[in-house]
C-alpha cells in the first residue's frame, strides 16, 4: 500500500509504505451468494499491525435482479477498532462481460477507540450507498479486468465523527483496479484507492496498491 503524502504526511509510518495479505472468496447459486475476504496489513509491525474482515451476502428476490443485502466489516489495530453492520436492499446484472451493483443500506457501527475519551456508543450510524462497475476484456491476447467501486456514507452522528477522525458528515471512498491475468493462476492487480472525509481522515488522501494474487 503505497499511501501517497496527504495520507503520510497525516498519519506518519501508519500510512505510508504498508505491506498487506489477502485471502478472498466467494460462493453463490440461485438463491444468492456471499463473498468476502480477510486482511492482515503491517504484518511485520507489531505497532501498525491490523486486520480487516469484510463479509458480504445478498439473497435474491424471487426472478427479479433485486436482493436483500447484508454487509459486516470489522477492522482491528492496536489502538482501535471498528465492526460496521450495513443491512439494506441491493440490485446487480450482468451484461456481458460487465457486472454493475448498487446497494442502498443502513449503517450501524461498534467502535473501540482506545486512544480516545469519547461519547459514541455505537448504533444507528446514518446511511449507505455503494456501487460497483466490473468489465473483462482481452487486449493483445491476455485477459484484463477492469473495476470501480465507491461506498458513501451520510447523516453519521457528530460524536462518531469527532471519534474517526472523518469530520464531515458525507464522506465516501473507493478504488480503481486493473487486474491482468498473465497466466491460468496469476495476476497482477494495481489499484488507485481513494477517499474523501473517511477513513480516518477530513479531506482528501489517496494511495496506489500493488498486488500480485494466486487463483486457485
Amino acid at each position: 500500500m503505497d499511501w501517497q503524502s496527504k495520507a503520510s504526511d497525516y498519519f506518519g509510518e501508519a500510512k505510508d509504505n504498508n505491506p498487506f495479505i489477502t485471502l478472498k472468496g466467494a460462493v453463490g447459486n440461485e438463491y444468492g451468494d456471499i463473498y468476502g475476504h480477510v486482511k492482515w496489513e503491517d504484518p511485520d509491525d507489531g505497532a501498525y499491525y491490523g486486520t480487516e474482515i469484510n463479509v458480504i451476502g445478498q439473497i435474491n428476490l424471487g426472478e427479479t435482479d433485486w436482493n436483500l443485502y447484508g454487509q459486516v466489516f470489522d477492522k482491528s489495530k492496536p489502538s482501535w477498532g471498528e465492526t460496521n453492520t450495513m443491512l439494506g436492499l441491493s440490485w446487480d446484472k450482468s451484461y456481458g462481460d460487465t457486472y454493475l451493483q448498487v446497494a442502498l443500506a443502513g449503517h450501524f457501527v461498534d467502535a473501540t477507540y482506545k486512544s480516545f475519551d469519547a461519547d459514541f456508543e455505537g448504533g444507528f450510524n446514518g446511511g449507505y450507498v455503494y456501487f460497483l462497475a466490473s468489465h473483462k476484456l482481452n487486449l493483445f491476447k491476455q485477459d484484463f479486468k477492469l473495476t470501480w467501486w465507491q461506498e458513501h456514507f451520510f447523516n453519521r452522528e457528530d460524536d462518531y465523527l469527532v471519534l474517526s477522525g472523518d469530520g464531515k458528515d458525507f464522506g465516501f471512498n473507493g478504488a480503481l483496479s486493473v487486474n491482468w491475468s498473465f497466466t491460468k493462476n496469476l495476476s497482477f492487480i494495481l489499484s488507485y484507492r481513494y477517499a474523501e472525509n473517511n477513513l480516518g481522515k477530513q479531506g482528501y488522501h489517496d494511495a496506489i496498491f500493488y498486488s500480485l494474487q494466486y487463483q486457485l
